[in-house]
């Protein structure tokens, strides 16, 4: 808060309480120079004169109280200004431009006042006169910015209370167009929701990744959900989804899962189940960003988590009660054997093995699984039960 002056304690008080004496022709006098030297003041059909003169005139009572040895109530009314002309859009220039023109008037009327009079008190009532306008001028600055912070604050706040309702809400229900329209998004357009899987260990997710794409002139609104944050991007053209994509790689720090493109907000809420099963297609804390039917096989797996356990476990189950060591090793020549299109020799080649440790490897996989790598159907099944264990990270050890 700006700091307070004491009241003068000398001959210009007298002057003071003269100018306080005349403060309703004074009112009049600077009601007139705000509404004709301010076009903020003059085009707003929100203040009236009446209005605007009982704000005036308060504060011209305060301003003099002080100058006379009377405390009053001192910056009360030049915070009740800030705040008011916030809440009527005022800008901020225009109120502090009236309190010089307020300065001014008081310090033309003084001279007058102080005629015949010892003169040398102008000097110290001229200083003490702009230095509490200056005090005024802060005081009513800073409230302006305390509700303008305020209002940010709020409307962020409503903002994204509406986008949990878009998110939470049935397609069909014609009450979703009533809050995208609110919300200011497009009856049609170009929309994405991500789904970022939050690690309760680290940092919150995709942190300013939303003034970045603002900066690239891509709207988005975001919240934060026990576990994730969520956000609905609305894109100018269906183009920008890979700038999008891009973006969100630069700023992973764990599964991020991205709907299909949707054309009108109401449908956000199946987006929001599209982009957490897009995210748990891949493993857990994997730095990922994967589309909703990129990956068919994790898809399915993410859509009947149930069902992928007892899959692993019926196709893989020998395999992963073995000690954790010899497990980990099967699984993940299997995984590079399939990555490398079933060539042991390339497999040997990546782990710096002989062919014949691969060959083996994979002969015990064989004999624990019944299932022959070179049967087109035993490795779809093998396949598919590893693909479930890197995502439900089945661990027995």
């Amino acid at each position: 808060m700006t700091a307070l002056i004491e009241p003068p304690t000398n001959d210009s008080a007298a002057v003071a309480r003269t100018l306080l004496a005349e403060v309703d022709d004074l009112t009049a006098e600077l009601v007139g120079r705000i509404r004709t030297g301010d076009h903020a003041y003059a085009e707003s059909t929100a203040l009236t004169d009446a209005e605007l003169g009982l704000v005036v005139r308060d504060n011209l009572v305060s301003v003099l109280g002080q100058l006379s040895g009377n405390l009053g109530r001192r910056l009360q009314p030049a915070t009740v200004v800030g705040r008011v002309k916030a809440e009527l859009g005022v800008p901020l220039a225009a109120v502090l431009h009236a309190y010089r023109l307020a300065g001014r008037l008081l310090w033309e009327r003084a001279l007058k006042a102080s005629t015949g009079t010892n003169l040398d008190v102008l000097p110290q009532l001229g200083s003490e006169m702009w230095r509490i306008i200056d005090d005024y001028s802060g005081a009513a600055a800073e409230a302006y910015g305390d509700y303008l912070t305020e209002r940010v604050r709020r409307d962020d706040s409503e903002r994204r209370a509406l986008l949990r309702k878009l998110l939470s809400g049935d397609a069909n229900d014609p009450t979703q167009r009533d809050i995208a329209r609110a919300l200011h998004l497009p009856p049609l357009g170009s929309f994405l929701v991500v789904h970022a899987e939050a690690d309760p260990d680290a940092l919150a997710p995709l942190l300013g990744l939303e003034d970045r794409l603002r900066a690239e002139f891509i709207e988005s609104i975001w919240i934060t959900e026990a576990g994730a944050r969520i956000g609905l991007l609305n894109l100018a053209t269906a183009r920008v989804q890979d700038r999008v994509l891009d973006r969100l790689r630069d700023h992973a720090t764990g599964r991020i899962g991205v709907s299909r493109t949707f054309t009108t907000a109401g449908h956000a809420g199946i987006a929001l189940r599209e982009a957490e099963l897009a995210g748990r297609c891949a493993p857990p804390g994997a730095a990922t960003v994967t589309v909703y039917g990129n990956t068919p096989i994790p898809l399915v797996l993410a859509h009947a988590p149930s069902a992928s356990h007892q899959l692993a476990d019926d196709v893989l189950g020998p395999v992963l009660e073995l000690p954790a060591e010899e497990r980990d090793t099967l699984l993940d020549t299997l995984a590079l054997w399939f990555e490398c299109g079933g060539s042991n020799t390339e497999v040997a080649q990546r782990l710096h093995y002989h062919r014949n440790t691969i060959h083996y490897r994979l002969r015990r996989i064989e004999t624990l699984t019944d299932r022959r790598c070179s049967d087109p159907k035993s490795a779809a099944e093998l396949y598919i039960a590893l693909t479930a264990v890197r995502l439900i990270g089945l661990d027995r050890s």
